[in-house]
């Protein structure tokens, strides 16, 4: 018989012997995790291994910049806990661990049984070290958990805004939070992730295949702010300044773009030092969104912006001003009494010597229920909808016993109280060319695009904005700004010097500017208000104006804001209101 095509195979015994073992060893490990789990945690805890669930802790979200310049970040840092239940006792062991975090040995010698967290923040170095001695001493009481613990590299000049997270004894359920790290806590936090396995007397973690991990880590959201690092730093600075030197109670320096609603800077001061707040001279209550104030003369370009938009006050219009006007027989509006009567005035004459008279005379054109409206859709009744921690809602509430009268004086900024926040919203609707303006704060989170809401409800016409413009820029050129021009730029700006009134008193300034850059098709919006200043100056361009230049030069340079004009003059000096 031919065996041809027929092929014959050798059998290995050596080969089927191993194939034998591996078999062999799949079903063991199957029947060791799968039919007989219950049985294997058994012997695990013969031989001192636990079973245990292993939390993996989620990583805070930073907070940037605009150009990812951190504003909040976490510091890894890690804090030590031990269970003087189940570390050895030996003198060795508590040198040794010592030597590792700077912590004295003795505190590692407690006779007391409980456990005990240290405030000292450990570093990634100390850290691998303190779970190295973990491992060689077999001391299962030792943990190092993250600190929680941030960063904050703007320090002070953006503390007030971002504000900071303290830990409570590293747990994060006690923390202590202010600012954006408070009003954003439920995108920053995370959510910290499970897992089942066995732990060693060494502290090894060994995860079971049989068991999936009961939850996945999710780290924090990445936010990015509007804030432009830069014009925030200047605006600290300066704004920081004014308040010392004048020796006011605080001050707000807020740059907006009026065409998206972009807050570029937000700087107060006194602002908390945001790695150690308790120490800081500060009350919690940020003044741009948490203190009101009287908007002063600022507010008669608003006043005169719907007179001529609703057809009540034209170019060519002239007002007498004695220096006084009469509301009724008990009630008068008096000018500055420093500069006295104007003589008679145009709207732009008007702006730019600060009239009381002409700006009283606009709102009683415009009316109490027309006055009012216009006020709200400025947005200067309701909060601003930013993500700001306790914002306080404005004060303007009508008096009907003195209705004539409270329009006169809200003509020039008085008998109402803002929030310095809402004022610059409004202060944008003439930047803009007549629309009530949206702020943004957050850019993006996590890389999705906030949008800037677009401007679709229109207040003013875009003619009575670029009037009002030009007559901003008149007081810059010859009236009471006039000496904080920079050369080459065509700017437009309005000071303030409101009188604080406290229990039927006076009692104080605010000294106030806001500024357009440049005067014509704005990029920024420029706010400055110094509050209570007790020192020599009060006058808006005195006190506040000096702040308004050094942002100014910030803005100009980092939008790269084109020349206007070729202003090269010596810019007078001589202080006005």
């Amino acid at each position: 018989m031919s065996r041809k095509g027929k092929k014959l195979y050798s059998i290995n015994p050596a080969a089927i012997g191993m194939a034998g073992l591996f078999g062999l060893a799949g079903l063991s490990q199957l029947k060791l995790q799968g039919f007989e789990a219950d049985h294997t945690m058994d012997l695990a805890d013969n031989v001192q291994k636990y079973y245990v669930e292993k939390i993996d802790h989620a990583k805070r979200g930073a907070i940037f910049c605009r150009d990812l310049t951190p504003m909040a970040v976490d510091a890894n840092a890690y804090v030590l806990t031990i269970n003087f239940a189940q570390i050895p006792r030996v003198p060795a062991f508590a040198i040794a661990l010592s030597e590792a975090t700077g912590i004295p040995s003795h505190e590692f010698s407690d006779k007391d049984k409980g456990t005990r967290t240290w405030p000292n923040d450990l570093s990634p170095e100390q850290k691998a070290k303190v779970m190295g001695i973990k491992k060689d001493w077999n001391a299962d009481g030792i943990s190092v958990d993250s600190a929680e613990d941030r960063t904050y590299p703007l320090g002070q000049f953006a503390s007030s805004l971002v504000g900071f997270q303290r830990m409570q004894t590293g747990d994060e359920a006690n923390a202590v939070r202010a600012g954006l790290e408070s009003s954003l806590n439920n995108v920053l936090h995370g959510e910290d992730g499970r897992q089942r396995g066995l732990q060693d007397n060494s502290g090894e973690f060994l995860p079971m295949r049989s068991f999936e991990p009961d939850k996945i880590r999710k780290d924090g959201a990445q936010v990015v702010t509007t804030i432009d690092a830069n014009i925030q730093t200047a605006a600290a600075i300066s704004i920081k300044k004014a308040v010392t030197d004048n020796k006011a109670d605080d001050g707000v320096a807020i740059v907006v773009s009026p065409k998206t609603g972009d807050i570029l800077a937000m700087a107060t001061w006194p602002a908390p030092d945001p790695e150690q707040p308790s120490r800081s001279k500060f009350d919690g209550k940020n003044p741009a969104y948490k203190e009101i104030l009287e908007p002063g003369s600022t507010f008669k370009i608003l006043t005169l912006a719907k007179a001529y938009n609703d057809g009540l006050v034209h170019e060519g219009d002239h007002f007498m001003c004695s220096g006084t006007y009469q509301i009724n027989s008990k009630s008068a509006i008096h000018c500055d009494k420093k500069h006295g009567a104007h003589g008679l005035v145009d709207p732009e004459t008007a702006i730019a010597k600060s009239c009381n008279v002409a700006a009283a005379q606009w709102a009683l054109k415009v009316g109490n229920e027309n006055f009012l409206k216009y006020l709200t859709d400025l947005g200067l009744r309701e909060k601003t909808g930013v993500e700001f921690s306790g914002e306080i809602k404005n004060r303007i509430v009508p008096d009907k016993w003195a209705a004539k009268l409270q329009l006169a004086t809200w003509g020039f900024g008085q008998s109402m109280n803002v929030t310095p926040i809402t004022l610059a919203r409004a202060f944008c609707t003439i930047a803009n060319g007549g629309y009530q303006a949206e702020l943004r704060l957050i850019k993006s989170i996590d890389g999705e695009e906030i949008k800037s809401k677009p401007l679709t409800k229109q207040v003013l016409s875009k003619r009575a904005c670029d009037y009002t413009l030009l007559c901003m820029q008149r007081v810059m050129e010859a009236g009471t700004g006039k000496t904080l021009q920079i050369a080459g730029y065509e700017m437009g700006g309005k000071t303030g010097t409101a009188q604080k009134m406290g229990k039927g008193e006076l009692g104080g300034h605010v000294s106030n500017f806001v500024g357009m850059i440049p005067a014509k098709d704005p990029e920024a919006v420029v706010l400055i208000m110094v509050n209570n200043p007790k020192g020599a100056k009060y006058y808006g361009a005195e006190v506040a104006g000096p702040v308004f230049v050094d942002v100014a030069h910030s803005v100009i340079k980092n939008l790269r804001i084109p020349a206007t004009s070729d202003i090269s003059q010596t810019i007078p000096k001589t202080p006005e209101q």
